[in-house]
């Protein structure tokens, strides 16, 4: 990326709503496809932006010092000319004017807007007392709770939920997992990998109950890693088309002209699975903001990539490539209760997913032939001596 002159009188201005993963990159495509109007960055939390996944992860841990977090040196902002506005939320895209309102009150004019307000945990108001994990300050919170020792209570097991019931109970927690479905992260892959993590968390001491009807047993702390939800507040109030998402199209644009929006809070159009899809991982913020501010700066190049995500729990690392759509059939490749192994998931014979324990190079190959539509056949998914690159497309 090149900075630009720093801008003058009549230059255009680009504000971005969400200093998060997407926004970031949004930032950062605007100036690699040459826009060299103003660029202002404006989040909620006073932190410039880092990597949300070390924050159920080697953060909690306490591997990954809070130094590690961001994604990039501060002065690369000034170097790119990008005015970081943090600590500031937008309270008003103001589409009528092209004057957005921050809750300070304070009027910021654009040209181009972006959205990418992200998305928040889902709340449970039934238990007030509940701890979330989604910034920073909440992970600093959670993390004291688990270097004291305490009782956890996870409400959930997905990513989050299953990914801080590790990390406690290796610190010394007595964790309770609590889990309305069958198997935890049920809807993403399926009840086979969902009972092999079942058995894996059980052996190494989370007391982990499934088919929860009633929380009638919460004793400790309370954790809700119960899903998020995209924050549309915003888009809804402006007018914008919004359904389980900011609805765009594959260049990140919105029902209304100059208003883009990426990451978190979209549901976008993908050439690719020719569907909208909603994907909450921080590869894909960050890949899908870097091409929206490249077509908010005028280039007309879709995003279209399978997505692809990672959880580290006891040692295990699970790869999954994908968009997490329904499945009528899995095949295995490798031992599913012995590592490594990969699970794969089609739709109607054609490879849709692809979720490995310890075998990435497996995953990232599968990636590599779904992104070339390659067919494969059940046999070839099964033989782990096949090479998935060479299937045609």
């Amino acid at each position: 990326m090149v900075a630009p002159p720093f801008a003058g009188a009549g230059t255009p201005r680009a504000l971005i709503a969400g200093a998060g993963p997407a926004g970031d990159a949004v930032a950062a495509g605007l100036r690699d496809a040459g826009f060299d109007g103003e660029i202002i960055l404006c989040g909620a939390e006073p932190v410039a932006p880092y990597e949300r996944p070390h924050l159920s992860k080697g953060y909690l841990q306490g591997t990954v010092a809070v130094d590690r977090l961001p994604l990039r040196p501060r002065e690369q902002y000034r170097e790119l000319h990008v005015d970081l506005m943090l600590g500031k939320m937008v309270v008003n895209l103001g589409l009528d004017r092209r004057t957005a309102v921050l809750d300070s009150g304070r009027a910021v004019p654009w040209d181009r807007l972006c959205i990418a307000t992200g998305s928040d945990a889902r709340r449970l108001p039934s238990i007030p007392e509940a701890i979330y994990l989604r910034q920073l300050a909440q992970a600093e919170d959670l993390r004291g709770l688990i270097q004291r020792g305490e009782r956890l209570d996870i409400i959930g097991a997905g990513f989050i939920g299953c990914e801080v019931a590790a990390v406690a109970v290796a610190k010394g927690c007595d964790v309770h997992v609590h889990e309305a479905l069958e198997q935890p992260l049920l809807r993403v892959l399926g009840a086979e990998l969902g009972a092999f993590l079942a058995k894996v968390h059980r052996e190494h001491g989370v007391e982990l109950a499934l088919n929860v009807e009633s929380l009638s047993d919460l004793r400790g702390a309370v954790l809700a890693a119960v899903g998020s939800e995209p924050r549309v507040a915003l888009a809804e109030a402006a007018g914008l088309d919004v359904d389980r998402g900011i609805v765009v199209d594959e260049l990140g644009r919105t029902s209304a002209p100059d208003v883009f929006a990426a990451g978190d809070v979209t549901r976008f159009f993908s050439p690719l699975y020719e569907t909208h899809i909603r994907v909450e991982h921080f590869q894909t913020a960050q890949r899908q903001g870097f091409a929206v501010g490249r077509a908010m700066a005028g280039l007309r190049e879709p995003y279209s990539e399978v997505p692809w995500f990672w959880s580290d729990q006891y040692g295990l690392n699970l790869q999954y490539a994908g968009a997490g759509l329904p499945w009528d059939e899995t095949v295995i490749r490798g031992d599913l209760g012995k590592p490594p192994f990969t699970v794969f998931y089609l739709r109607g014979g054609e490879l849709i997913a692809a979720a490995g324990v310890n075998d990435h190079h497996t995953v990232a190959r599968a990636r590599h032939a779904m992104q070339a539509r390659a067919r494969l056949t059940r046999r070839q998914l099964e033989d782990p001596t096949f090479d998935l690159r060479r299937a045609p497309a």
